[in-house]
Order: structure tokens, then C-alpha cells, then sequence
């Protein structure tokens, strides 16, 4: 594989601390992984109640001698994207910013708490790193930031986002969250943004992917039509840490490894667990009436709605996207889905109570 070009400071990141937000999501407890395994300092941001049990079996998952070992290198410091007084104390003596925290939900009524996490949030967090004169930024954002494309179209970062009624609430938190670190750049700091596709790994099924893996495992029955690009956690974060340390500024990348059907997606997932894969495809009157009645049950228990209007639209569409420029800039070649469907199977069937 052809080494990317090394920014000038390339060997300074292994001495100044990195601070990394978000650290014990999907992408953020992969990413963490990857830095610490390659020597780097790090300083992992999380809320006061976060558990880490997680993140350490995770670090065990990929290094069964050395994993514990590494997960203790980790500095973990409580701090929230809304208080400014502890992303003073966080982004202390910081040269480089990975910024994976982000709110993630598609029900309408969350739409508030995500624009104040996830824009609000790296409003502040940018703030404070400018301040702080931090050298470089990387943003994970999302392809939902990318905005709406044509039918049939491959999604390329050059996709201009347009005002639409068909945005979802966190799709529109994501590129308001872009939108201020553009404004970071505009005012002296390098920056990186990545977009991922659909990211598939292990990690908490309630609040990431690794929800679908736990659906079908549990004998989920139907599927839709709907096409969507996937991308395993590894290879986020090491195209992050690549983005970092490369030379690449004030640019976006789409991070995305293939193209698949839902179907082939369950089937895999399917494999990997060794269950049954789903058999009945819905439509989408079946769909529309499904977030309805769901709509119902949450509204008489008081309880969460386990499928909103957007996730049962997004669930047909059909969206494919170009990982060329990503490929091109770090010669990085992207694990097949039914790999990264195989290792979400393996961490849970050596973890079993996370599902």
C-alpha cells in the first residue's frame, strides 16, 4: 500500500496529546483503538456517566494479550459539548481534535436535543480549539450531511445541499454541525472531514448499528428494498487517522466500502450469526402503516417509537456513493461488508450481554 504524504508536524502527534470526543461510540471506541495501538497519546472525552465496559472488552476484542494494558494508556477526562468550562479543561494543552460525539436519532421530537449536541455542540468545541490554537481538526460527520441526490445518482462530495423537506432532523443537525467546522477553517485551522456511509461494527445496540446486527439475530423477519452504502468501523478510523496525519486540509471525504441492498446486508448479518435470514420483503403502504400503528402504541404506553416516518422512508430508498476521492488520496483499500458482518457476530458471541 503507497504511504500517504506526511504533514511536516506528522512526527509531533506522537508527542503532543490527542484529544478525542465521542470516544466510547462506534467510531469513536474504534478510532481510540487504533490510536493508542499505534503509540499515540490520547485524551478521551466522556460524560460523567458514561461506561466504559464496552470500550474495554473492545480493546480486549482486537488484542486478547495487550488489550487491557492499552485501554489503561487512555486518559479519560468528564467534560460536556455544552459546558464550556470543561471543553476549556479537555481541549488543555491540545495540538489535534478528533470529533466523533454526535447526538443520532430519527424521531422528530429529538430534533432540539440534536441541534443543540450536535451543532451547538462543535460550535463550542470549535470555539474553544480555536482559542486553544489547536493544529488540526478532524470532524466525523455523516453522508446525510451530503444532502439529497438525483435518482440513480453516485453521491460525491462535490453534492451541493439543498434545502428540502425531505432532510431528516438529524441530517440537518450534521451539516449544521459541518457548517461550523467550515467556519473553523475559514478562520485558521486545518480541517478534515469524513463522511462515512452506514457504519457497521461492534458496539451498543442501543445507539448504533450494531442495533440492525441485534434485529437480526433475533430473528428478524422482513426486509425493504431500500439500497444503502455500508462501511466497517476500522476502516473509519484508520482513514481518519490517515486523514490526520496526512496532508489533506480543508477538504471532505467520503468513507464507504460497498453498495448493498438491506437484503444482502440481513443475509449477511445473518451468516455471520448463523440464524435465518429475513424472507418477506414490505413495501411501502406496509411501511407507512407500520410507523403509524407504531406511532399509536408509543403515544398510549408513554414509551420511545421503535420506527419513526423517516426511518421507514429512508428504508427504501435507494442511495449509492463514490468512495474514488477517499481511495485515491490515501491508497486505502475499504474490508468487504460480509467482513465487518462477521466481526460485529464474533464480539458479540464472545460478549453476549451487550445484546
Amino acid at each position: 500500500m503507497r504511504l500517504p504524504t506526511l504533514n511536516p508536524n506528522f512526527f509531533h502527534i506522537f508527542v503532543h496529546m490527542i484529544l478525542l470526543t465521542g470516544a466510547t461510540g462506534l467510531v469513536g471506541s474504534h478510532l481510540l483503538y487504533d490510536l493508542v495501538s499505534g503509540g499515540r497519546k490520547v485524551r478521551a472525552m466522556k460524560r460523567e456517566n458514561s461506561r466504559l465496559e464496552l470500550v474495554r472488552d473492545l480493546f480486549s476484542w482486537y488484542d486478547p494479550d495487550k488489550g487491557e494494558a492499552l485501554f489503561g494508556q487512555v486518559e479519560w477526562v468528564d467534560a460536556d459539548l455544552s459546558d464550556i468550562t470543561s471543553l476549556q479543561e479537555a481541549v488543555r494543552d491540545i495540538r489535534y481534535i478528533y470529533h466523533c460525539a454526535a447526538t443520532v436519532s430519527f424521531q422528530p421530537r429529538d430534533r432540539q436535543v440534536m441541534m443543540k449536541a450536535n451543532v451547538e455542540g462543535t460550535a463550542n468545541l470549535v470555539n474553544v480549539a480555536l482559542q486553544n490554537e489547536v493544529e488540526k481538526f478532524c470532524h466525523c460527520s455523516s453522508v446525510a450531511a451530503l444532502g439529497t441526490p438525483l435518482p440513480g445518482e453516485v453521491v460525491q462530495e462535490s453534492l451541493i445541499w439543498k434545502t428540502s423537506g425531505s432532510h431528516s432532523c438529524y441530517a440537518i443537525s450534521k451539516y449544521g454541525a459541518e457548517r461550523e467546522v467550515w467556519r473553523a477553517s475559514e478562520e485558521g485551522m486545518d480541517v478534515v472531514i469524513i463522511n462515512p456511509t452506514v457504519i457497521i461494527g461492534p458496539g451498543d445496540p442501543s445507539r448504533s448499528s450494531a442495533q440492525l446486527y441485534q434485529s437480526v439475530n433475533k430473528g428478524l423477519k422482513f426486509y425493504t428494498s431500500g439500497v444503502n452504502g455500508f462501511v466497517d468501523a476500522r476502516d473509519v478510523a484508520r482513514a481518519m487517522v490517515l486523514l490526520m496525519e496526512g496532508d489533506q486540509v480543508n477538504e471532505r471525504f467520503i468513507a464507504n466500502s460497498e453498495n448493498l441492498p438491506f437484503k444482502e446486508l440481513f443475509d449477511s448479518f445473518a451468516r455471520s450469526a448463523k440464524v435465518e435470514p429475513p424472507k418477506y420483503r414490505v413495501g411501502r403502504w406496509m411501511s407507512d402503516l407500520a410507523w403509524r400503528l407504531e406511532a399509536g402504541r408509543a403515544f398510549l404506553t408513554g414509551s420511545k417509537p421503535l420506527l419513526s416516518k423517516e426511518t421507514a422512508r429512508n428504508a427504501h430508498n435507494k442511495r449509492y456513493f463514490s468512495n474514488e476521492k477517499i481511495r485515491v488520496a490515501l491508497d486505502i483499500r475499504f474490508r468487504p461488508v460480509s467482513e465487518a458482518t462477521e466481526n460485529t457476530a464474533g464480539f458479540f458471541r464472545k460478549y453476549p450481554d451487550y445484546l
